[in-house]
């Protein structure tokens, strides 16, 4: 027997749960502020806007985009998802196809939500089963590298390869506990990021906000949404720091389901909603999978697979059909959200392969 050899391997297995423990709750430390009685002190939605049912999607078969599996991943021409119905139709096309692997095969694979900086500059992509929590993409350095769309398998390769140049354009953040991590949103009002801690549904969410410099949770606010309403993991930001969530309920004969939306604020760590007293009668798509803000058009944004809609802020409670924008995409992708920059320009998070779209005049 070795003691010195069994010695230095022991403290090294240690060694690496601590730090496997560390990363896994990298917010433990964060100050963590538990609210007392419940975030909800208005009501419920007593009536809804009729907008029309250009969304329902019966059945959505998830699919991968053009060249994803024949390529190997590294896809050279950017993809294009066309408009093929609603009110509001507009094309998007890819900028970037994002990484897909970078520890281990895959582990890139299921991203869940995007922030975009105001200026456009970065994108914060979640991904709450990596190693790494929130990556941040410079999308300047990375066009000033070459990566367009004369060049899209650029990416990917570079951080295959542990090109230098690309991964100075990356920052990894650390792991921490980002639950279900579909709510990661841009506080326009202060530039920090703010996300929803929880799973699909609950009464009981945690609000986090995280550094977009360190990419770590800086403080965290423990509440009770309400004690028989339910959320979903959407949230979205207003120019003016107005926090949003919304709920839909299911299809209900031809409707795709009613939406309800709650705004907030957040003072003193003490969260408050109430509900829009006018909602949505047929809600985008099935499934929902995000929420947006454009701080151009004062607009929010409800995301769902194949299907967007949005609704102008000023209009809230005093909607009138055609303030409902609906786009629905000709696509079987799965949808994981939409952001946008101070000027307007949105971004469209997909994954199979994961990637960024752009769209304009959104």
């Amino acid at each position: 027997m070795n003691f010195k050899r069994d010695l230095k391997a022991l403290l090294f297995v240690f060694s690496l749960f601590l730090l496997i423990a560390m990363g896994v709750n990298a917010n433990a430390s964060v100050k963590t502020y538990h609210q007392k009685g419940y975030a909800l002190k208005g009501g419920y939605a007593t009536h809804f806007v009729n907008n029309g049912n250009y969304a329902y999607i019966p059945k959505y078969n998830y699919g991968s985009s053009a060249g994803y599996y024949e390529s190997a991943t590294y896809q050279s021409n950017p993809y294009t998802m066309f408009a093929k119905g609603g009110n509001f139709r507009r094309n998007a096309r890819t900028s970037f196809y994002l990484p897909v692997s970078y520890n281990w095969s895959g582990d890139l694979g299921n991203p869940q939500s995007v922030a975009i900086s105001k200026s456009g500059q970065y994108a914060y992509v979640m991904y709450p089963d990596a190693k790494t929590t929130i990556v941040r993409y410079d999308l300047w350095k990375l066009h000033s590298l070459g990566v367009d769309t004369n060049n899209m398998a650029a990416l990917r390769m570079g951080v295959r390869n542990r090109d230098p140049q690309i991964m100075s354009a990356i920052k990894f953040g650390p792991k921490f506990d980002a639950g279900h991590g579909q709510s990661l949103a841009l506080n326009p009002k202060t530039n920090m990021l703010w996300y929803v801690k929880m799973d699909v549904v609950t009464t009981t969410p945690t609000l986090v906000e995280v550094s977009p410099t360190t990419l770590k949770p800086v403080k965290q606010i423990k509440f009770k949404f309400s004690r028989s309403y339910s959320i979903n993991n959407e949230l979205a930001i207003d120019n003016n720091g107005n926090f949003y969530t919304y709920v839909k309920y299911r299809m209900q004969g031809k409707s795709a389901g009613r939406i309800v939306i709650f705004k907030g604020q957040v003072k003193n760590n003490h969260v408050t909603f109430r509900a829009i007293k006018q909602g949505l009668a047929n809600g985008q798509g099935f499934q929902t999978q995000g929420m947006g803000y454009n701080p151009a058009s004062n607009r929010l944004y409800l995301v769902s697979d194949g299907v967007i809609s949005s609704v102008p802020v000023n209009k809230l409670n005093k909607l009138r059909p055609r303030d409902v924008r609906t786009t629905k995409f000709k696509t079987n992708l799965e949808f994981e959200g939409v952001a946008f920059n101070q000027a307007g320009l949105g971004y469209i998070l997909t994954i199979r392969g994961s990637q960024l779209f752009t769209i304009n005049n959104f």
